[in-house]
């Protein structure tokens, strides 16, 4: 008996042995296998992963505000457009104020964010005073990361919508797939218009340039050649303009014209 029972339990050992390896083995095989199942799911977390861990270049719009006095105000707002030239910037905009002893021209100017700094330093040079001087930069990356997204995403849209409206079968399909197709697009355009926007303030730097002269006796003096060239021109348009009118209503000059000869040859028979 004791003989019998020693021969069994070592037989038991190895059967549980065997029963354990076997089950290590089986979940094994079936965690590669379940791994080998989902390729394009373990692909796409670490795309995922990926575009996260990726960091948007940082997208910055850069806007100065500077205003000055100058002692020449011809001379100054000459060299002022000759630096604009040199930066490569251009002018989008310019008011010339005029009110008591105070000549005023306040110029909006565009240019490349890189040469904003030196440009101001530039422009300072031809102050007699600076009044003030001011330098804002606004990020807007998350602003631009989420029009980017949200138009490609919507171009996705609309690009499914183009493989619906290909497979529509009847009318009413087709004027459906058209209707929401059309939306879309409204939205994309509205979107694109917005982001060529934001892409143009980050593109170039603007500069909101104001100087000034203060100074009676120049002033006047501007001031009444000024007047004079414009009472040329007003003169030449009023002439323009009567010569204008008057190749206009020549029927009304020619009827009154033989009306007048009617009259007076009615006249001279009496």
């Amino acid at each position: 008996m004791k003989m019998t029972i020693r021969i069994l339990i070592p037989l038991l050992i190895l059967a549980f042995s065997a029963m354990s390896c076997d089950g290590r083995s089986g979940s094994s095989d079936y965690a590669y296998a379940s791994e080998e199942a989902m390729p394009d799911q373990t692909t796409e977390a670490k795309a995922s992963n990926d575009s996260g861990d990726s960091v948007p270049e940082k997208k910055v719009i850069r806007t100065a505000r500077l205003r000055m006095e100058v002692s020449d105000y011809e001379a100054a707002l000459t060299e002022a457009k000759e630096l604009v030239a040199v930066y490569e910037a251009e002018i989008t905009s310019e008011e010339e104020r005029q009110y008591g002893e105070r000549l005023e021209n306040e110029l909006v100017i565009r240019l490349s964010p890189s040469r904003l700094d030196s440009m101001l330093n530039a422009l300072e040079s031809l102050a007699l005073q600076i009044d003030s001087r001011s330098v804002n930069a606004e990020d807007v990356t998350r602003m631009y990361v989420d029009l980017e997204t949200r138009l490609a995403s919507k171009r996705a849209v609309i690009d499914r919508y183009q493989e619906l409206l290909a497979q529509a079968k009847n009318v009413n399909e087709v004027l459906a797939v058209e209707n929401n197709l059309r939306q879309v697009i409204e939205e994309v355009e509205s979107m694109e218009a917005q982001f060529r926007y934001l892409k143009q303030q980050v593109d170039r730097s603007t500069i909101y340039l104001t100087l000034y002269e203060i100074s009676s006796e120049g002033i006047a003096r501007r001031s009444f050649g000024s007047k004079i060239a414009t009472a040329f021109t007003d003169g030449w348009g009023l002439l323009k303009g009567l010569v204008l009118g008057a190749i206009t209503a020549w029927p009304v000059l020619l009827l009154l014209g033989l009306i007048i000869w009617w009259w007076r040859r009615r006249k001279a028979k009496r």
